[in-house]
């Protein structure tokens, strides 16, 4: 159960870092992307305004994580969407980083992509394995 409360705070923590972002102005958030070696060459409020989006659908996810962290018993079916949730992740994050990633950024975004897919695909299957565990002490 310790496990499993550890992981899913580890998954809040990270999904809820995305709130930080989201009150930046848009000129900082461009410096950090290119300091990354990302190039962001539009202030076009379509691409400020999806951004936006996503970092607030991120930190969402991770309040997600804090009600499942507070109580994983209570949410036993909730862990397995937890779970699954990201491993697909880790598959799209992958599949997306081979289709849309441009040469000269290549050893960055690899760099990047493989600590992210690790990242998510580890967390995906300890939250599997430690609820296995959970719900079986728990029946016992």
């Amino acid at each position: 159960m310790k496990g499993l409360k550890i992981t899913l705070w580890i998954c809040a923590i990270h999904f809820l870092l995305s709130f930080f972002f989201l009150p930046l102005p848009w000129r900082a958030i461009i410096a950090w992307f290119n300091q990354y070696g990302v190039q962001i060459s539009t202030s076009d409020p379509w691409t400020i305004f999806w951004l936006r989006l996503l970092l607030t659908t991120f930190g969402m996810i991770g309040v997600f994580f804090v009600i499942l962290a507070r109580n994983p018993l209570k949410y036993g079916e909730m862990l397995l969407l937890a779970a699954y949730g990201l491993l697909l992740l880790g598959v799209v994050v992958f599949i997306g980083s081979m289709l849309y990633v441009v040469p000269n950024e290549l050893p960055i975004i690899i760099t990047a992509t493989i600590g992210k897919v690790f990242f998510y695909f580890i967390l995906g299957v300890l939250i599997l394995s430690f609820r296995k565990g959970a719900m079986q002490a728990n029946n016992a």
